[in-house]
C-alpha cells in the first residue's frame, strides 16, 4: 500500500510537472514573441496611414513623383503587415496543437479569431485604398472624400483591435501563470495527503520514505530542468552549427584561393614579396569582414542582436562616410550629400554605420560612372528621420527586387555573378527593423536605383508605453 502511494506521488509529480511545463514553454516561446509582433504591426500600420496620408497630400499638390514614391512606400508597408500576422497566427496554430488546459486553449483561439477578422478589415482597407489610387491614376478621383473617410474608419478599427488584442497577450500571460501556481499548489497540497495517509499506516516507515520522496522529487526536478536546459543548448547548438558550415562553406573559400595564389607567385618569384604581403592583407580584411558578417546573420537569427543606443548627430555621421570614401573614389564617380544639419537621432551608432556603408558599397557596385546623391531629411512631427541614397547605375532588375533584402542574393538578371557575400543587404534591413525602422528600395524612372530607410528620431515604445500613448 505505501509503494503504491508513493508511486501516485511520483506519478502526480511527473503530470504536473508535464503540464507546467507546456504552459511555461507557452508562455516563453509564444507570448514574447507574439507581444514583439503585434507592437510591430501597429508601428508598420502607422507607416502605411502616413504614406497613404502622404500620398493623398501630394496628389492634391500635383506632387506627382512624391505621389508615386508614397504609393511604394504604402505597398511596401502592406507586405511586411501581411508578413507580421502570418507569423503571428502561424504561431498560434502551432500552440493550438499542444495539450493545454481549456482555458488557455479557449484564449488562443479567441486571439487566432481576432487576428483573422484584423486581417479581413486590413484586406478592405487595402482594396478601398487601393479603389483610391486607381481613380486618381485615371483621373477619375472627382470626390474621393467619402472613401477616404471610409479608409479613416477602418484604420481607426485596425489599430483599436490590435491594441485590444495586445491586451488579450496579456490576459493569456495572466491566465498561464495562474493556472502555472494553481498547479503547483494542487500538486503540493496532493503530496502532502499522501504523505499523511502513509504516515498514519507505519509512522516510522512513512516517515523514511517521505524523505525518500522528497528527495527523488527534487532529484526529478533538478534532472528535468537540467535535460530542458541542455535540450535547448543543443537545438540551439545544431542550428548554429548548420547555419556555420552552410555559410561558412560558401563564403569563406574566396579570400582563401588569391591567398594561396600570392604565397605561390611569391615562391616561384613572379611578384616581390611586398606586393605578396599586400595582396594576402587585402584578401585577410576580407576574410574577416565576412567572418563579422556571419557572426551578426548568427547573432540576428538568434536573436541576440543587441543595440547600443546613444544621442549622436546623424549628418556628421553621414559627412564622416561619405569624405573617406571621396579619398579612394575613382574621379568618373562623385557622391553629392544633401543634408538636414542639427537632427541628433538616439540609435546605435555603429549599426546605423554598418548599414550606411552596405547601402553605398551596393550603389558603388553597380556605378561604373555618374554620381551618388545622399539626402537626410526629418519630420520632428512623427518622430523619424529618412536617408535617401541614390545611383546612377542599371537600375535592380525586377526579378531581383522583391528578394532584394534576402540572403544570399547575389546573382543578376542575366545569372552572372556579383562581388560580395550577399549578407550585407539582409544585415542593413534587420539593423533597421531592429530600432523601429524601415527599408526598402526601387528603381528610378530615368536611370538609377534608390534605397530608402527611416529610423526613429528617440528610441521606439514598448508595447506597453505604446498602449497608454494612444488610450491617453
Amino acid at each position: 500500500m505505501i509503494i503504491m502511494m508513493l508511486g501516485l506521488a511520483l506519478f502526480l509529480n511527473a503530470f504536473t510537472t508535464y503540464a507546467i511545463t507546456n504552459q511555461m514553454k507557452v508562455l516563453s516561446d509564444l507570448n514574447m514573441p507574439v507581444g514583439q509582433g503585434i507592437t510591430r504591426m501597429y508601428s508598420i500600420q502607422q507607416m502605411q496611414q502616413n504614406s497613404f496620408d502622404d500620398a493623398i497630400t501630394y496628389q492634391k499638390l500635383s506632387n506627382q513623383k512624391n505621389y508615386e514614391t508614397a504609393k511604394i512606400q504604402f505597398e511596401s508597408h502592406s507586405n511586411e503587415w501581411n508578413y507580421e500576422i502570418k507569423k503571428i497566427k502561424d504561431l498560434t496554430n502551432t500552440f493550438l496543437n499542444y495539450d493545454l488546459d481549456d482555458d488557455t486553449t479557449k484564449d488562443l483561439t479567441i486571439m487566432n479569431t481576432n487576428l483573422s477578422e484584423i486581417e479581413s478589415i486590413h484586406l478592405q482597407y487595402i482594396q478601398k485604398v487601393g479603389q483610391v489610387f486607381n481613380a486618381y491614376d485615371n483621373n477619375k478621383a472627382n470626390n474621393p472624400d467619402t472613401t477616404i473617410t471610409a479608409i479613416k474608419s477602418q484604420q481607426n478599427q485596425i489599430n483599436l483591435k490590435t491594441i485590444l488584442l495586445n491586451d488579450e497577450v496579456q490576459k493569456l500571460t495572466d491566465s498561464l501563470n495562474a493556472g502555472v501556481e494553481e498547479s503547483k499548489q494542487k500538486s503540493f497540497t496532493l503530496q502532502m495527503i499522501i504523505i499523511a495517509s502513509t504516515g498514519v499506516m507505519s509512522l516510522a516507515l512513512g516517515y523514511f520514505l517521505n524523505l525518500i520522496n522528497k528527495d527523488l522529487v527534487r532529484e526529478v526536478i533538478k534532472k528535468t530542468r537540467s535535460l530542458q536546459n541542455a535540450n535547448k543548448k543543443l537545438e540551439r547548438m545544431n542550428v548554429l552549427k548548420d547555419d556555420f558550415i552552410n555559410i561558412a562553406s560558401h563564403e569563406l573559400k574566396s579570400p582563401l584561393h588569391p591567398i594561396y595564389g600570392f604565397v605561390e607567385l611569391a615562391r616561384n618569384g613572379d611578384i616581390g614579396s611586398e606586393e605578396a604581403l599586400a595582396g594576402i592583407s587585402k584578401q585577410a580584411r576580407q576574410l574577416e569582414e565576412v567572418a563579422n558578417r556571419i557572426l551578426d546573420v548568427s547573432r540576428i537569427d538568434n536573436g541576440i542582436l543587441y543595440l547600443s543606443y546613444e544621442k549622436f548627430s546623424l549628418s556628421d555621421l553621414l559627412i564622416e562616410i561619405s569624405s573617406s570614401y571621396r579619398l579612394n573614389l575613382d574621379k568618373k564617380i562623385t557622391i553629392e550629400t544633401i543634408l538636414e544639419k542639427g537632427i541628433d537621432i538616439e540609435a546605435d551608432r555603429v549599426r546605423i554605420g554598418q548599414v550606411i556603408r552596405n547601402v553605398i558599397n551596393n550603389a558603388l557596385k553597380f556605378t561604373e560612372r555618374g554620381n551618388i546623391k545622399i539626402i537626410m531629411q526629418s519630420n520632428i512631427q512623427k518622430n523619424f528621420v529618412e536617408v535617401t541614397i541614390s545611383d546612377s547605375g542599371p537600375g535592380i532588375h525586377q526579378d531581383i527586387l522583391p528578394n532584394l533584402f534576402n540572403k544570399f542574393i547575389t546573382k543578376g538578371p542575366k545569372s552572372e555573378s556579383w562581388n560580395g557575400n550577399g549578407l550585407g543587404l539582409y544585415l542593413s534591413r534587420e539593423i533597421i527593423n531592429a530600432h523601429g525602422g524601415h527599408i526598402f528600395a526601387y528603381n528610378n524612372k530615368d536611370v538609377g536605383a534608390t534605397f530608402k530607410f527611416t529610423i526613429p528620431i528617440m528610441k521606439h515604445l514598448n508595447t506597453k508605453e505604446l498602449h497608454q500613448k494612444i488610450m491617453n
